[in-house]
């Protein structure tokens, strides 16, 4: 078996793995629907990859990079791609928490206002 062989067989591999995990940490509940779909997704385009590698394989000549060279780059790209979509989710989560967090206070300064009302009901 060549090399390129075995680096397909890995990837493959790794992207059964991943698979895996990740749908058993979905079914736990430990890993959100939203997000489970997500990291299935890079998991079947890891198995994609590995068809990739072979075809990059057979051109690798022509290419100023290595099969592998190839795959990681696209790796790095993707990953980017995965990191700038988790930012943005983060910074929706961010602007939910401020919102619930002024609301909050808001609902205690009221809550305050309509306590000291009746205990000064209570007095009179």
């Amino acid at each position: 078996m060549n090399h390129l062989a075995i680096q397909s067989l890995a990837v493959a591999l790794g992207g059964v793995v991943l698979f895996l995990v990740v749908f058993a940490l979905s079914r736990r509940g430990l890993l959100s629907l939203r997000y489970a779909l997500g990291w299935m997704a890079v998991s079947v385009l890891l198995l994609l990859a590995t068809v990739v590698l072979a075809i990059a394989g057979g051109v690798s000549d022509s290419l100023p990079l290595t099969p592998t060279g190839l795959i990681a780059a696209l790796g790095l790209g993707f990953l980017t791609l995965v990191a700038l979509q988790l930012s943005i989710s983060l910074s929706g989560h961010q602007e939910a928490i401020r919102e619930l967090s002024e609301t909050n206070a808001l609902l205690e300064e009221r809550l305050a206002r309509v306590e000291k009302r009746e205990r000064a009901r209570e007095t009179d």
